[in-house]
């Protein structure tokens, strides 16, 4: 496809596409079924209408050396030819709705130039907020963007969860980045995945882990408290409170967790678990964690929405110290991992919260994938997910771990949250974070834990 012709079937309404793709003869599309995590994405969507909830929205920086623009074009076209979850579009019929894999679905490409990070951040929000055309797509919509400097350029990547996660966001940087010498990766389908995840839960292990998720669940504690009444749903409108902490501080998290033998991840829960508890008022907390899905063989490939979003139960602090708190999510989090292929989706026999999720009020977030450094083509890579004015859950809190510390940020519903009450949130977890990192200096090896 030459660059012009690309440039004129970006250009056209979803009804010319339509109507352009009735009229050519193309292979036999195939339909399947969702997968539990894609249904509720797709109730949700019906719950917040248009807004960009479920939407992955990322802006790519490439600086230090020129980038191949075209080249970047070719991949990412590419990539789409074949990963099916990205040439899928969604049928529905009033009562039911199923996803339908396309021989060929290119992706929306847009070439342009940006003068800085504002203007690139603000055409990905744009694209963002733009409705998606569910049912004749193409979902996947990516801006190639010059920067002021020839050695300056930017790769926005918007698309639905419904098709795409954070995983699968690393998978494509991974394709951008690969040598041209090299051949690319196997590309496993995301049907197959969903037709052995709908096996598995037939299986005894899959009946053993809804058992075990059933027990843990049961007598839940309610959701944390809110400055408004929840209302019957929500529309999700969203804001963020960010902030960073120090390399000293991440480095003594990380030091206390390795104490109790436990990761980083486990020492910011237990972070999490102490500025929630204290805003909640109670210690027993139900809180979303998100696992990557990707546990069976060739799973690390598969492009596709495989997120899973589970609960931790957090109940016994001990002496409320940071050290028993890691402790006690250390153990939680390991018991869990045994069940961690079963859907966060089929858990809730009755709904704990209204709105778009059945069980989950809030969500704790680490995401280290981005930790290591990545070039694409000799530049350096920044990677920016992007504030949309949404929230996903009542409450999300990220942390994400670089060579410098460790930012994030509190994202709320506002119907739900003053803003002054997030910072206030914030503001304990990143005073938590550092009370806990100076224990860890503080605390010579061999004290203040188990052997």
């Amino acid at each position: 496809m030459t660059a012009d012709l690309a440039a004129r079937l970006a250009a056209l309404t979803p009804e010319q596409r339509a109507r352009l793709r009735a009229r050519l003869p193309r292979a036999r599309a195939v339909r399947h079924q969702l997968t539990p995590g894609q249904l509720r994405l797709w109730e949700t969507r019906q719950w917040v209408a248009d807004r960009p909830v479920d939407v992955v929205c990322q802006a790519v920086h490439l600086t230090g050396a020129p980038v191949d623009l075209d080249l970047l074009a070719a991949r990412v076209h590419g990539f789409v030819a074949v990963h099916e979850a990205l040439r899928t579009t969604f049928e529905s019929d009033g009562a039911a709705v199923r996803p339908v894999v396309h021989a060929q679905l290119p992706p929306r490409l847009i070439r342009t130039r940006c003068s800085g990070a504002e203007e690139a951040h603000a055409l990905a929000r744009e694209l963002a907020a733009e409705p998606f055309d569910l049912g004749n797509g193409p979902l996947l919509r990516v801006a190639l963007a010059q920067g002021p400097m020839a050695d300056q350029a930017w790769l926005l990547v918007v698309v639905p969860n419904l098709v795409f996660d954070a995983w699968s966001f690393e998978l494509l940087l991974d394709e951008l980045a690969r040598p041209a010498d090299t051949d690319p990766p196997a590309a496993p389908a995301f049907s197959a995945f969903a037709h052995e995840q709908r096996g598995w839960l037939e299986s005894p292990a899959g009946r053993a882990a809804a058992t075990y998720w059933a027990s843990e669940v049961a007598d839940a504690p309610p959701p944390l408290p809110t400055d408004r009444p929840r209302p019957a749903g929500t529309g999700r409108a969203g804001a963020r409170v960010p902030f960073a902490v120090s390399r000293t501080v991440a480095e003594g998290i990380l030091a206390a967790a390795q104490r109790e033998a436990a990761t980083a991840y486990t020492g910011w829960l237990a972070v999490a678990w102490a500025a929630l508890a204290e805003h909640g008022g109670r210690d027993d907390l139900l809180l979303g964690t998100f696992t990557a899905g990707r546990d069976r063989p060739g799973g690390t490939d598969v492009v596709g929405y495989l997120l899973n979003v589970l609960p931790v139960r957090l109940r016994d602090a001990g002496d409320g110290s940071h050290a028993a708190r890691t402790r006690a999510a250390r153990a939680a989090t390991r018991a869990g991992l045994a069940h961690a292929a079963y859907p966060g989706e089929l858990i809730a026999e009755a709904r704990r919260v209204p709105g778009t999720h059945p069980l989950l009020d809030a969500v704790f977030v680490f995401d280290n994938l981005g930790e290591a450094t990545r070039e694409i083509q000799g530049a350096q890579v920044a990677t920016a997910d992007l504030d949309k004015d949404t929230a996903r859950y009542d409450l999300t809190l990220a942390v994400y771990p670089g060579p410098d510390g460790a930012d994030g940020w509190l994202e709320y519903d506002t119907e739900l949250y003053e803003e002054s009450t997030a910072r206030r949130i914030v503001e304990r977890f990143t005073a938590l974070a550092e009370q806990a990192a100076r224990g860890a200096v503080e605390t010579r090896p061999g004290e203040g834990g188990p052997a």
